[in-house]
């Protein structure tokens, strides 16, 4: 009976529906649950995919210590992208801050911006001689304007309008955006975070920008889904099953009467492992590294 209360009782389902309503829309920006799982997971304050040289390793033979020197590598080659080393680099969804502190160490002027509240408390506390700013991108003001700006995977939950917009009044003139993120290749995609990359190409010609490098990084990203992957297929998915069966096996009036919440959870594990399938993500995606120049207008 303990169990059908809930189901049974009308103040629950009152409950229920305002508890729904407030949880209803999580803004991923501000409150990211695989970023938050990636946080526990690493230890170097970094939740990048990294960059790994060697594209053939295996998700089987790779390490965590592995995994976190290719995001290490990543943020040099970020770093190494710095041109104006004497104004202050802005560093938008800075993560835990790892990117920031390398900076920092290179005694470069740096602030960071991140919308989630936990990780601006994990920031002060573990990083608290680094300036961070709690909004979002297309929400920040600031009395100075930068030398740089660095977008490390979180151009996408930005709108290009809103982003290019801020980017345009923060940058100083012939200053540099710093993007490195995946982009769609199409619009019917099985997982559709991320923009459209033909989108981003024309925003940058609207907003007046000019890319002075590009590459292709897709197959330096692979090895990360591969391994997040393997994870997925080798324990998350078994242990779904067994926690399946022991319900039935323990309590099989709940077990049919869940069925929809298990079609619900089984609907969205397909989605979200898409999302990670490195089979699946080279046909839909690719993961760029872009630098992009302010274009100086002659007004003569």
């Amino acid at each position: 009976m303990k169990y059908i209360k809930p189901f049974i009782n009308p103040l629950e389902w009152i409950r229920a529906i305002r508890f729904h309503r407030r949880n209803a829309k999580i803004d991923k920006s501000a409150y990211d649950l695989e970023l938050w799982l990636y946080s526990k997971i690493l230890k170097n304050d970094m939740l990048h995919f990294g960059y790994f040289e060697d594209t053939s390793i295996q998700p089987d033979t790779m390490s965590f210590k592995q995994l976190e020197d290719a995001q290490v590598k990543y943020a040099k080659n970020i770093i190494g992208h710095i041109k104006d080393i004497r104004n202050p680099v802005l560093d938008v969804g800075c993560g835990m801050g790892g990117l920031a502190e390398m900076m920092h160490k290179r005694n470069l002027w740096v602030e960071m911006l991140t919308p989630n509240r936990d990780q601006i408390v994990y920031i002060n506390k573990q990083h608290p001689h680094l300036k961070s700013h709690c909004c979002k991108f297309e929400k920040f003001e600031s009395e100075r304007k930068f030398g740089t700006i660095i977008n490390s995977e979180s151009l996408q939950y930005i709108s290009l309008k809103d982003a290019f917009l801020k980017a345009n009044e923060i940058i100083l003139p012939g200053g540099r955006w710093i993007i490195v993120d995946f982009f769609r290749l199409k619009g019917d995609s099985i997982n559709k975070t991320s923009h459209l990359l033909e989108n981003f190409d024309q925003a940058i010609r609207e907003f007046n920008w000019t890319i002075v490098y590009q590459q292709d990084i897709t197959q330096n990203v692979l090895p990360t889904l591969a391994f997040a992957y393997m994870y997925v297929e080798r324990f998350l998915l078994p242990l779904k099953h067994v926690g399946y069966e022991k319900l039935r096996y323990k309590k099989p009036w709940l077990y049919y009467l869940t069925r929809e919440i298990r079609d619900y959870v089984d609907n969205k594990i397909i989605k979200e492992s898409a999302a990670i399938d490195p089979s699946k993500f080279i046909q839909e995606k690719k993961y760029m590294f872009f630098v992009l120049e302010k274009t100086i207008q002659n007004n003569n």
